[in-house]
């Protein structure tokens, strides 16, 4: 099966995460539909702008010097900065990308994880019933939310591996998932609910 370009960008544009393609000059040479959930903008207003002009500038730097390390050659999966929707507020993007050398383009895939990143709010802690939760195992569950493994929560929390593993299955247990995409599932509804009131 062979795709023409349009139809391979008709492709991206139905995908939930936005696609970007940026010059050597880091300007947009292209971006997907989803971009306007991401960051407000429809993908016309986006040609030619300096991507960096879109980061928050307190990350600008740190950004060019992964978009450098991108264009010589390297790979990346899960780099993570900020970005100024078109309404104002901030927006937490993991990206993916490479250099596609014979296009002299970098191409990206942006994945809006804004909710993801945020503490659990008093609201969310309601409904999931942290207030039933020991000290640590709340410590735990907003680690959990995250993408720490157990290992690194342990660290951070100054526990034991086997501690922090027996604090986890508590969790689970006291909400009832068997893991933690369950337990990101419970989350991400009630963050849903949140938003309503």
């Amino acid at each position: 099966m062979s795709f023409s370009s349009a139809s391979v960008f008709e492709i991206y544009d139905q995908l939930p995460d936005a696609v970007f393609m940026v010059d050597a000059n880091h300007r947009i040479a292209y971006a997907s539909a989803a971009c306007e959930d991401i960051f407000g903008y429809v993908p016309g207003e986006l040609a030619g702008v300096p991507l960096l002009d879109l980061v928050v500038p307190r990350e600008q730097d740190r950004t060019l010097r992964e978009a450098r390390k991108v264009a010589r050659g390297g790979a990346r999966v899960g780099f993570e900065n900020r970005y100024l929707h078109k309404a104002g507020n901030e927006v937490q993007v993991m990206w993916s990308a490479r250099w596609l050398q014979a296009q002299q383009l970098r191409i990206g895939l942006a994945r809006d994880v804004t909710a993801l990143r945020q503490p659990v709010s008093s609201k969310s802690d309601e409904l999931l019933g942290v207030a039933h939760l020991a000290p640590h195992e709340k410590r735990v569950l907003q680690l959990l939310l995250t993408e720490a493994t157990e290992k690194q929560i342990a660290e951070k929390l100054g526990l034991a591996v086997s501690t922090t593993h027996s604090y986890v299955t508590l969790i689970f247990r006291k909400f009832g998932v068997r893991s933690r995409a369950g337990l990101m599932a419970l989350w991400l509804q009630a963050m849903k609910i949140d938003r309503v009131f």
